[in-house]
């Protein structure tokens, strides 16, 4: 048994004797000796002479540059503390005067602007850094709503649709949900009628149906970090107003300072809950449609946006617009944008809308 020199000292010392003499030094060392022979012959470990080891010496202290705080993949603004791990959720948002004032589309990373049968529009929003109680008027489904998701692996909810566009949502290999398959966390309200009564809880939407297994959303657009100025800051023109025209719905962004505030049939945008619609960055992208085989109640042909391949596109922030170019490789490929020479973009962090043009025309002042 191996023994410190402390601890055989301890075990060689005698107790005082009652006349107050202490025990012979010699003869401790004497008993000591004869102590670490005898377990030396018996082949067991010898007593040592150990000194108390030196401290390990300690590295040196190694610097590191300033820790760069995690910022939401959609947003580009900061994510204290990591913030929750979650998957995107893209939701269809009716767009007319019966829908209006919508509910969620303030909190909305980005929004996607399409046309709809009749030259109408509806919103695709993605949803990530906020999950809204509240989220509506909720919509069916059209063909280009995969496209829009599938680089997010977005949860897709909506009210319904047509079979063979519900097919093409669970073909790109998205969870998507009708009213339905949402199992409640879709709910009608009693303050507007149906159509336009359908609104989506994220919350409980994460709750019914789970999110195991559905991977968090990979940054859509680059965004300026760390001081750097959005490109279109450095490199455009300035312009007070957006004009974006589909053939049934003007557009409208009026620079108001700080962000482009919507305005709707001349009237400036606010959510349900009172919050304006104003967007940190907006992008036209410069597109077409095919037709499909379907058509709507009133006969209308429902066009398929076209979101592959890529074209002429406009970005606007900080109260500048500058030409750009759009290109998306496949149905899953994220949407990448860059400047006439190729060079990538980089937008201002916050929230982005994403009008996809494709009949009308747009202009800016």
């Amino acid at each position: 048994m191996a023994a410190t020199w402390e601890n055989t000292a301890a075990m060689g010392q005698t107790e005082p004797d009652r006349r107050g003499k202490t025990a012979n030094p010699r003869l401790i060392l004497a008993v000591i000796g004869l102590t670490c022979g005898l377990l030396g012959s018996f082949g067991l470990t010898a007593c040592t002479n150990s000194l108390p080891e030196k401290p390990a010496a300690t590295a040196p202290a190694v610097e590191t540059g300033p820790v760069v705080a995690e910022s939401w993949p959609l947003t580009g603004l900061d994510r204290p503390d990591g913030g929750p791990r979650r998957p995107a959720v893209a939701v269809k948002i009716e767009n007319t005067a019966s829908a209006r004032p919508q509910s969620g589309l303030e909190s909305a990373d980005i929004v996607f602007e399409e046309m709809v049968e009749g030259g109408l529009t509806r919103f695709n929003a993605i949803f990530h850094s906020q999950t809204p109680e509240e989220i509506g008027p909720v919509r069916s489904v059209r063909p280009m709503d995969t496209a829009i998701a599938a680089p997010f692996g977005a949860m897709l909810v909506y009210s319904g649709g047509v079979p063979q566009f519900e097919a093409k949502v669970k073909a790109a290999g998205l969870r998507g949900y009708n009213e339905d398959e949402a199992l409640g966390a879709s709910y009608r309200v009693n303050w507007r009628r149906m159509p336009h009564n359908l609104y989506l809880s994220i919350p409980k939407l994460f709750e019914k149906v789970g999110i195991e297994g559905v991977p968090e959303p990979d940054s859509a657009f680059d965004f300026a970090r760390n001081g750097e100025n959005p490109t279109v800051v450095d490199a455009g023109v300035p312009a007070g107003q957006i004009l974006v025209n589909f053939p049934s719905a003007r557009v409208r962004f009026d620079w108001n300072g700080s962000k482009w505030q919507r305005v709707d049939e001349g009237m400036a945008v606010a959510a349900r809950s009172g919050a304006p619609l104003q967007a940190d960055n907006v992008v036209v992208i410069k597109t077409t449609t095919i037709e499909t085989t379907v058509r709507d109640a009133a006969g209308f042909p429902v066009p398929e946006t076209v979101l592959e391949g890529g074209g002429q596109a406009y970005v606007a922030t900080g109260g500048k617009v500058m030409d750009a170019e759009w290109y998306k490789d496949s149905e899953g490929s994220p949407l990448r944008l860059t400047d006439v020479a190729g060079a990538p973009i980089v937008l201002a962090p916050g929230q982005t809308w994403v009008e996809l043009l494709a009949a009308g025309s747009f202009s800016y002042q």
